[in-house]
């Protein structure tokens, strides 16, 4: 068992918005649902060599682009780290004849938003927009991303920022981050930020030389959601994608690495915080979601209505780097909390021997039901979700029917054979965030 210490008030608050941050996505940004139920996703590969993942609704009011690249901070050279995230501040300054100032401007008159942001594996260029102005500001973004001028002289000026980022958001890495760095021991430790020296040795030379190695079409996924056509969205690309197309074997796949287990790790924390779990076989994956709606509604009923010892109960499927997990996240201020690790056992232990009765099986088709509904009206958040997924490591191409798939009923007796080939001790997952560890 390893022992650390969360030292920083902003980090225990990341911490505790990964439960309430799902519900708050849920619910949308209080836009008008257009008519009109979303397509199933599609999946191609252009003749450039980029991948593109969409998912349209014409009559939609809304559309969002995520311009995702399949590298970031763990692909920083030793001793700069920090370069991945400072390049995407810099790209978006602009090219030479689009200013990223005049393009925030238009998408601020347009009413819609785009950002940047940079994790180990992936750095991704957000646009979301009303339907009507969103393809022409889509074209800018891309001309950004696909030839930025790199200006030597927004380098220190983003190094500072990046500096205030760090001191805002404090040191300690959030939840993602800090479980990434259990599972996947000796890789995921490094800085995404970097530190000020490693920034300040940061030159345009590196930054353009990251840029040309890994900003490829190959390497790059594009998803492309909301109220736009097929066609509109390929005649976009073909006008505003300036990379050259990639050669064969250009940008390979990024392979996936098998998580480090078992995993029991205790950090002390102002609140408990319990992340349980088990990591999940390949094969399983299509099954996961069906499971951990079963869990959640178990969990909820005896640790948050009929015995309150958690604020908030979360089950889900997690992809991190390329590898499922099942995990069951409770948060909790009571001071019975200590019990919370044993009492989440118990119930994926007993999983395995009490399968789903008929109430809980509508139970669960009615949150189906309410969850597509949600996809029906947030063209936005089904474009983030996406994102996510293409952006994880992958030995294969990406199977278009795991994309936002619901869980549909399994066989009976499924969820019994899942629960005896996960729930097993080298497939442990327990993260105990508590005033009494360390």
């Amino acid at each position: 068992m390893s022992t650390n210490h969360l030292r920083t008030p902003m980090a225990c608050v990341l911490l505790a918005l990964v439960l309430v941050s799902s519900v708050a996505l849920a619910r949308g940004r209080g836009r008008k649902a257009a008519v009109g139920a979303p397509s199933r996703p599609t999946v191609e590969k252009l003749a450039d060599g980029s991948e593109l993942v969409l998912a349209p609704r014409p009559q939609a009011a809304w559309a969002s682009l995520h311009y995702v690249v399949r590298t970031g901070s763990q692909k920083d050279p030793e001793g700069k780290e920090g370069l991945a995230h400072l390049l995407e501040h810099v790209i978006l300054h602009g090219t030479y004849d689009v200013r990223g100032e005049d393009f925030q401007q238009a998408v601020k008159a347009a009413g819609g938003d785009f950002n940047g942001f940079t994790s180990a594996h992936s750095t991704t260029y957000v646009l979301q927009a009303p339907a009507e102005s969103f393809l022409p500001l889509a074209d800018q973004l891309v001309r950004i991303v696909t030839s930025p001028k790199l200006d030597p002289r927004q380098r220190q000026r983003e190094v500072e920022i990046i500096r205030t980022e760090s001191q805002d958001f404090g040191r300690d890495p959030g939840f993602h981050e800090h479980l990434e760095n259990a599972l996947f021991a000796g890789s995921g430790s490094r800085s995404i930020r970097g530190t000020q020296q490693t920034l300040d040795s940061i030159s345009r030379g590196d930054l353009a030389d990251f840029y040309t190695r890994y900003y490829t079409p190959a390497n790059t996924s594009i998803v492309i959601t909301g109220g736009v056509k097929r066609e509109e969205v390929l005649g976009m690309l073909e006008r505003a994608v300036r990379l050259p197309p990639s050669l064969p074997g250009e940008s390979p796949l990024t392979p996936v690495t098998p998580p480090v287990l078992p995993i029991e790790q205790s950090t002390r924390a102002v609140f408990s915080l319990i992340a349980y779990g088990y990591h999940v076989a390949p094969k399983d994956k299509r099954a996961c979601a069906r499971v951990a709606a079963l869990l959640e509604l178990r969990l909820t009923r005896s640790l948050h209505v009929e015995e309150p010892l958690t604020m908030g109960m979360q089950v889900r499927c997690m992809s991190l780097r390329g590898n499922t997990f099942l995990m069951a996240l409770a948060f909790s201020e009571s001071l019975n909390a200590s019990t919370l690790p044993e009492r989440m056992q118990l119930a994926f232990e007993r999983l395995g021997g009490e399968p789903p009765t008929a109430a809980e099986e509508k139970l669960m088709d009615r949150h189906v039901q309410r969850a597509y509904a949600q996809q029906v009206d947030d063209d936005l958040q089904r474009g983030s979700e996406l994102a996510r997924e293409v952006a994880q490591p992958r030995s294969g191409p990406l199977n278009p029917a795991l994309l936002l798939s619901l869980p549909m009923r399994l066989p009976r007796g499924a969820v019994q054979d899942f629960a005896r080939r996960t729930f097993l001790p080298e497939r442990q997952v327990v993260v105990n965030f508590s005033p009494f560890s360390g």
